[in-house]
């Protein structure tokens, strides 16, 4: 599983198999959490509520560069693409660990 991003101490890694399409694996310590990502939705977590905040703010903030990666999938051309790294803010050491933006 390719690693997308990797912050306060939240490792997220892309999957994609037959049965879900692209999903995410996000792992914090022990803990595991599995996005599905058309809708983004949590599908299954046993890691602390700030840190599925964080990650489905996180996924919904890249949600249309997943949008591209699944098309691709459905293409059978995602064994193409190379491992793609997907940017993430640097919180500063002051930061909070997780801001939610608001939702409208």
């Amino acid at each position: 599983m390719p690693v997308l991003a990797m912050f306060q101490g939240i490792v997220i890694r892309m999957l994609t198999d037959r049965t879900f399409g692209v999903h995410l694996h996000a792992f914090h310590g022990n803990s595991e959490m599995v996005v599905a990502l058309d809708p983004v939705r949590m599908l299954q977590s046993d890691a602390p509520i700030w840190v599925e905040r964080c990650v489905l703010e996180w996924a919904r903030r890249h949600e249309c560069q997943f949008q591209r990666l699944g098309q691709l999938h459905r293409l059978n051309l995602l064994h193409r693409v190379s491992a793609c790294r997907i940017p993430s803010r640097r919180p500063s050491a002051a930061a909070a660990p997780c801001r939610l933006s608001p939702t409208v």
